[in-house]
């Protein structure tokens, strides 16, 4: 798979002893292989049509029922698809639930980091190189599936055994051309290449620029502490990654509307698709209104959208939020109860003990501290007040006060934090050696929990659901009218992190005029963006004496080394690690990002400018073989030269 795939684990693993993140990590042994809790790998086992199955339940439910008897439907079905065996069933919507599919996994859950190249290896370039090209990046790592000796999954144990598979990939090393056939198979996460010109209106204008807005923020407050301390960079190194690839995807998505011009050419669509629809009366009675629903959802529940932007990435983005402070309420509001006891919320308590020390793995609380003041100020200033949290008008925040060039709203946090149960451990640890409902209600972090999610009940979650509601059923309907207007065309479903295969040719482009860019790059490209001591650019020496000395062992393609290539797959997130394969079924890269210019493809498909970037996996092996010196990991492939 990819490097950033197995970024968590690598992460997880590494201390300022053994820094995997900067010095790689190679197993030379089964035995040397780490475990890693939590991490699963899934086995598609069939899928089958249940659309029927479906489409009869909803028939027989009352007005108003519908989306219940969906739902219904679809627990029956899974459970019927697992009852007996250890699969894990799941029915998926296609074309916004035109159609639905069930899909049988069997899930395997011993999974071992087997082997991870340096940073400066698997994350070169980093994220001033994200989602561009010419690329240099050796993104891969190595994970190995574990089951029992009778090869089914089970837990992890000493005892398990690797995997043996119904079919492997062999590997080719004889390399390609450009022209030659090239296909992905992976799982796609989510397009919405059906959408409406006022949900890609709205997406331009509003949702897009709020999330680089506020992302932004908290990724200039935490880079410059992780490059204040190693222990820093290291224990937040995988959540900056992540929330780093989200805010540059955003930026170039709306680059890309704007030179696409994507607005405008769905107008044009839809333009061709009411006159459609209004040209006859049964077409005019199913399919004429839906266009205007669309509008005049959006426009009515513009103020909503942004409600749910700031909750999504202010509100809840404090990491407190997530590790302890959701428990923290839960129990709050247990203990707050007229029948409450000890015994009632003792579970409750358990689990947060038993949790603590997993809570503040890699909890950072003077960076938390700072992204909690920057999420509280953007609140403040850019939510009208009828949707400013409870917390606005506490004790805590009118006692806050600026000084010492600090502001309210860094007063306001540094209180918070220098005496809230959430932010500390002793302090966590200590309440719940002897909770007390007192402590929580006067708790600043629990009241801002609290204040965030009595926002969301109260102000968000009902307009939320009727926006939803509305444009889902538009959806709906409008895709059929789709598929109706144009009964000759080949619709495939957005994608929805099921499997997907996608057949194209290894292809350079022309991003913009007067520059055309090449299907490969090579070995020497890292010498060339080489800056030592920059910590996206630098280069380890035994890496740049072997590029120096061109020792690329079989690897070479005409005395040179391949890296990343090019192809027009159709991929988005999700697909990180899907292999590419050659028209021969042989493994020929790994794929892990796309261009800048593809940004948009989420939402519309352009042959001639949408590529796939992909780790060649002859750059994979050398640096496995003849870098890291794994060869007892070379020794297990099939290898095609």
């Amino acid at each position: 798979t990819n490097h950033h795939c197995g970024y968590d684990a690598i992460a997880t693993h590494s201390s300022e002893e053994h820094d995997y993140l900067t010095d790689g990590f190679w197993a030379r042994s089964y035995a040397e292989e780490l475990p890693n809790e939590g991490l699963t790998v899934s086995f598609l086992v069939r899928i089958e049509d249940v659309t029927k199955k479906i489409d009869a339940a909803v028939a027989k439910a009352e007005e108003g029922q519908e989306e219940m008897a969906i739902q219904a439907a679809i627990g029956t079905i899974e459970a019927e698809a697992t009852e007996g065996n250890d699969y894990r069933a799941q029915v998926k919507p296609m074309f916004d639930g035109n159609e639905h599919l069930l899909f049988i996994y069997e899930v395997y859950r011993d999974v071992r980091l087997v082997g991870a190249p340096p940073s400066s290896i698997g994350k070169f370039g980093g994220d001033t190189d994200n989602w561009m090209w010419p690329r240099h990046t050796g993104d891969f790592s190595v994970l190995r599936v574990y089951a029992d000796k009778d090869n089914n999954p089970a837990d992890y144990s000493e005892d398990n055994v690797p995997y043996k598979p119904k079919h492997y990939l062999p590997i080719s090393i004889k390399g390609f051309k450009q022209g030659d056939f090239a296909m992905t198979l992976g799982y796609p996460g989510n397009t919405d290449r059906y959408l409406s010109s006022y949900a890609i209106e709205h997406a331009y204008k509003y949702d897009n620029p709020t999330i680089v807005k506020l992302l932004g923020e908290r990724l200039d407050i935490m880079h410059k502490d992780m490059m204040a301390s190693d222990k820093v960079r290291i224990g937040m190194a995988s959540s900056y990654a992540s929330l780093a690839n989200t805010h540059k995807y955003f930026i170039g998505q709306n680059r890309g509307l704007t030179s696409r011009g994507l607005i405008e050419e769905r107008q044009e669509f839809e333009k061709g698709f009411q006159k459609w629809a209004t040209s006859d009366t049964k077409r005019k009675e199913k399919y004429g209104d839906v266009l205007n629903q669309f509008k005049e959802n959006y426009a009515s529940s513009r103020e909503v959208l942004k409600l749910r932007m700031y909750m999504n990435f202010a509100g809840f983005g404090p990491q407190f939020m997530q590790s302890t402070g959701i428990s923290a309420w839960r129990l709050k509001t247990m203990m707050g109860k007229e029948d409450a006891d000890p015994e009632s919320y003792a579970p409750m308590v358990e689990r947060m003990k038993a949790g603590l020390d997993d809570a503040f793995e890699g909890y950072f609380g003077k960076t938390d501290q700072k992204v909690t003041a920057a999420m509280v100020r953007a609140m403040y200033k850019d939510l009208p007040e009828k949707f400013h949290p409870s917390i606005f008008s506490s004790k805590g925040f009118s006692k806050a006060k600026a000084k010492g060039g600090k502001d309210r709203f860094d007063a306001y946090a540094a209180k918070m934090f220098a005496t809230s149960i959430l932010t500390n451990k002793a302090r966590q640890k200590a309440f719940l050696a002897k909770p007390s409902l007192k402590v929580l209600t006067k708790d600043m972090g629990v009241q801002y929990v609290e204040s965030i999610i009595n926002l969301y009940r109260n102000q968000l979650a009902m307009g939320n659901a009727m926006f939803e509601a509305v444009n889902g059923e538009a959806m709906k309907v409008y895709q059929a009218g789709m598929h109706e207007m144009m009964p000759n065309k080949k619709f495939y479903p957005d994608a929805n992190s099921t499997m997907r295969m996608s057949y194209g040719t290894v292809l350079p482009y022309d991003p913009r005029d007067g520059v055309s860019y090449k299907t490969q790059t090579f070995a020497k490209g890292v010498l060339e963006k080489e800056k030592p001591g920059d910590e996206e650019f630098n280069v380890e020496p035994k890496l740049h004496d072997l590029f120096t000395a061109k020792d690329f062992g079989r690897y070479a393609q005409d005395g040179k080394l391949p890296l990343c290539f090019l192809t027009n797959n159709d991929i988005t997130g999700g697909n990180s690690g899907s292999p590419v394969i050659n028209g021969e079924g042989q493994l020929i890269g790994i794929a892990f990002d796309g261009n800048w210019e593809s940004m948009t493809s989420d939402l519309v498909w352009d042959d001639d400018i949408v590529r796939t970037i992909s780790v060649d996996i002859r750059y994979v092996l050398f640096v496995i073989e003849k870098y890291a010196g794994a060869t007892n990991l070379i020794k297990e492939l099939k290898i095609i030269e």
